[in-house]
This record gives structure tokens, C-alpha cells and sequence, in this order.
């Protein structure tokens, strides 16, 4: 029996000890031998560790053997493992030949994304504010349109990208009834209702109470877009400039659907 590490006999295929010079059955020379060496197959599985061995005798009967300390559950182990490495690759090869079984498994991760996306927005509690002022504002597009919770209004201010000197500065401030921490700001750009009719925010620069600044980059989506709001504590008022705007060819101004802001539970 060849064993891993024995040297194969050139001439007459003999399995020899590692230490031997010379075949044990035909005496050929073994310095070019080839060694035996352990089958891929083998090497996935992890040693048992060492064999029980018996540790002697005592008044001539031979003592119990003992197992390696650990070797039961190591070997349990080696199992579940070599058995979870078929069952997930059975399940790559279902999912990938199998349509009905693909769609189950995307239904199911769909679900648990949905959860999860429901676990985390749950511990988000809105804060409303007690009054929103602009410094303009176009008739009956007022501020009062910005936190209403109706995205079908919208709040619109002029504002001309190609006024001589720039255009004018277009401002929104909010105001709570006590002070409050804030983490998230969900925007809701545009005049939903004509959305490409109107110019949408393109930057927005928040400015808290306690002085610290936030640049927002908004996408030219009507989807609400949610931010996290870093170091928004002990706030009173948020002043919001809108410093850039997706231009609309047919009137020259900028709207907002909804602002709304959020605060995690403690």
C-alpha cells in the first residue's frame, strides 16, 4: 500500500519509506524517485486529529483507550460543514437553471429588504415646524405649501439663472416651537404636477441655529430624496438657501413640494 510521502520505485512501482535509498523490492536506485502525494479529494477534509492509541498495560491488561480531547466535535463540525458546502452549491445551481425557485428566493430577500427598510425608517419620528417663511414667493405657491404633507402643492419663488448680476437670493426659513435635534431632511423637488415646467433645486445650503452648515446636492427627480442631517442639535431654526437650480425653459423661477424633517427615538 502506497501511503502520502513514500517514494514510488521507478522501476517496479514499489511504495518505499522516505528515508530508503534503494527499493525495497527490486533494489533501483530511488534518488529520482516520485513521491506519493495526498488525492485533491483529501485535502477538503480536515484531519480527525490524532488516532486513539492504547497507553500501556497495567498488570497485564491493557489500559482503556482515550480519545483526542476535542476529536468528537471537530469531526461533527467537518461534517456540517462538507454538508452546508453541498446544499449552497445544489441552491446556486437551482437558482441559476430553475426559474420558479429563482423567483421564490428574490421574493423572499425582497421581503427581508422590506423589513429591514421598515425596522430602520420606524425609529424616525417627524418633527413639524411651527412656521416657514420666504423672503418671496410667487402667488399661491406660498411657504405654507412646504410642510403641508401634500406633494400635489408646491412652494415657488422667482428666480432668473440668467439676471444681470446674478439671481436674487431665494430664502426659506424654519422655525420649531422648542428646540430640537434633527437627523434626516426628505425633499420633495418641483411642481409634481408640471415638474419639467418649473426650476428645481439644485443645491441647497442649511444653516442651523448653532451656526454649523450643511450643503445639500439634490438629483433632478420628483422622488423624495432623503438626507442625514450631522450635528443638527439644540435647533431653534434652519435657514435654507437654494444656491443652484435645474433652470426650466418656460418659467423662470424654483419650486419645492415638501420638507420634512426627522428625528431618531432615543
Amino acid at each position: 500500500m502506497i501511503r502520502p510521502g513514500d517514494l514510488i520505485c521507478g522501476d517496479c512501482g514499489q511504495g518505499n519509506s522516505p528515508t530508503r535509498r534503494f527499493c525495497a523490492r527490486c533494489g533501483y536506485e530511488l534518488r529520482e524517485a516520485e513521491v506519493a502525494r495526498i488525492p485533491w479529494w483529501r485535502r477538503l477534509r480536515r484531519r480527525r486529529g490524532p488516532r486513539v492509541v492504547a497507553l500501556g498495560t497495567v498488570d497485564g491488561q491493557q489500559s482503556e483507550a482515550v480519545p483526542a480531547p476535542g476529536g468528537g466535535f471537530a469531526a461533527f463540525w467537518t461534517q456540517v460543514k462538507i454538508v452546508a458546502g453541498i446544499v449552497f452549491g445544489l441552491s446556486m445551481m437551482l437558482y441559476a437553471t430553475w426559474a420558479p425557485f429563482r423567483n421564490t428566493v428574490n421574493e423572499q430577500a425582497a421581503e427581508v429588504r422590506a423589513t429591514a427598510r421598515g425596522l430602520l425608517e420606524s425609529q424616525y419620528s417627524p418633527v413639524r415646524p411651527a412656521k416657514v417663511t420666504a423672503e418671496r414667493s410667487v402667488k399661491g405657491h406660498g411657504t405654507k405649501h412646504l410642510v403641508d404633507l401634500n406633494t400635489a402643492t408646491y412652494w415657488s419663488a422667482p428666480y432668473d439663472a440668467r439676471a444681470q448680476g446674478g439671481p436674487e437670493k431665494v430664502v426659506v426659513m424654519v422655525e420649531f416651537d422648542r428646540v430640537v435635534r434633527l437627523d434626516q431632511l426628505i425633499v420633495t423637488a418641483g411642481a409634481q404636477d408640471a415638474f419639467t415646467e418649473h426650476g428645481r433645486p439644485r443645491q441647497m445650503m442649511l444653516t442651523f441655529t448653532n451656526e454649523k452648515q450643511m450643503r445639500l446636492q439634490l438629483k433632478d427627480t420628483a422622488k423624495p430624496q432623503k438626507f442625514s442631517l450631522d450635528d443638527a442639535t439644540g435647533i431653534k431654526t434652519v435657514r435654507i438657501e437654494v444656491t443652484d437650480v435645474y433652470a426650466s425653459e418656460k418659467n423662470k423661477d424654483v419650486s419645492v413640494a415638501e420638507l420634512e424633517f426627522f428625528s431618531l427615538l432615543a
